[in-house]
């Protein structure tokens, strides 16, 4: 979101020109109380304004360019108050400098009434010592305001982040579990296994930790917002051994996993289901079976992952529909990358292919 030096947001109009109503008024009613030189504070109060305002919206520039949720909170607050300090002077001088010269025969005359002595340098100075401190004050406890409510903000919004990604994930591992447990995949895998442990026990032994690891990593999924691409290929690799086993020679499956990627950081359980929805939606519902390729590679600063298979030729994957399981993916990748993520499917000639890139990242 671009940063604005204006801010677009009415609610910010809306709180400063009701804290600068009350300031404005506060010293008018001070200025009436004392019954002296009211049209002069008032004059004063007016001229005071603009500057003050340009002299906040500065602040907030700087909070804003320079990344001000980062900094340190003892930090923060000695740069607020050494900036409110000039800030003060500053507007001070400025408005001394736009209203003095207009209303000095006015003070003047007010002081020799009083019987004080007349310098118009003292006047000037008078004036500004009245202006600087009050000025300083205001910058100073609007920037403190202002600080207090964009972290309050952020939190919420990082709160609010948090429960869409942890739903999001839920999501996922609900997708996942369903296509795991659901009666046929279920069913076929406990006969297979019932009939390897006649055949061949220790291969009905790798396919029972095989699929105690995959519902275990559907099951602690939401405790990670990425894992390790070698983590994710792992899981597929488990999957698609109890897979085999339904589909035999049906199943042409090959990886292709470019050198050095082993520890790039992904969303868990995003090649998972991209496999599942490939066994589930196109290899199973074909006669002959087909091929499925898993590939990633690296791009610049990104990391491209895809997912390719044979499939039908049915409605349900025509071009444009993604499915409810794409549809969790693309969300996921937007609430973790913004736009640096991108996810496209596309279904022709009988193949049915999807696309992600993520900005790369490593495993610390």
């Amino acid at each position: 979101m671009p940063l604005h030096f204006f801010p677009r947001d009415r609610d910010f109009w809306i709180y400063h020109c009701s804290a600068v109503a009350v300031g404005v008024m506060t010293n008018t009613a001070i200025a009436v109380a004392w019954g002296f030189m009211v049209t002069v504070h008032v004059c004063s109060s007016l001229a005071w304004i603009p500057f003050y305002t340009l002299a906040v919206l500065i602040l907030r520039w700087l909070y804003k360019r320079r990344g001000g949720d980062a900094v340190p909170i003892a930090r923060l607050i000695a740069i607020v108050v050494l900036y409110s300090a000039v800030a003060g002077m500053v507007i001070g001088a400025c408005v001394t400098a736009t209203v003095a010269p207009l209303f000095l025969k006015t003070i003047s005359a007010k002081y020799k009434k009083l019987k004080l002595p007349v310098i118009p340098s003292e006047l000037m100075v008078s004036k500004f010592m009245d202006e600087a401190p009050k000025s300083q004050l205001f910058v100073a406890v609007w920037g403190f305001i202002y600080i207090s409510v964009s972290s309050s903000r952020r939190i919420k919004k990082a709160e609010v982040f948090n429960l869409r990604l942890q739903n999001n994930l839920k999501e996922a591992q609900l997708s996942s579990l369903s296509n795991q447990l659901n009666p046929h995949f279920l069913f076929n895998s406990l006969n297979n296994i019932r009939f390897m442990i006649h055949e061949d026990a220790q291969r009905a032994d790798a396919m029972i930790t095989s699929f105690s690891d995959i519902l275990r990593y559907s099951l602690e999924s939401t405790r990670h917002e990425k894992v390790s691409l070698h983590h994710e290929v792992g899981i597929i690799s488990k999957y698609l051994a109890i897979v085999r086993t339904q589909l035999e020679e049906r199943l042409d499956f090959s990886l292709h996993i470019a050198p050095g990627l082993d520890d790039a950081l992904m969303p868990p359980m995003v090649l998972q289901m991209l496999v599942e929805n490939a066994v589930k939606h196109g290899l199973d519902q074909l006669q002959g079976g087909g091929t499925l390729t898993v590939s990633a590679a690296r791009h610049d600063q990104f990391l491209l992952l895809e997912v390719r298979n044979d499939a039908p030729d049915t409605p349900a994957r025509t071009p444009g529909c993604t499915g409810i399981g794409l549809l969790n993916i693309e969300q996921r990748l937007h609430l973790l990358y913004g736009e640096l993520a991108a996810l496209s499917a596309v279904h022709a000639g009988g193949v049915f292919k999807v696309s992600i890139t993520l900005p790369l990242e490593r495993a610390a």
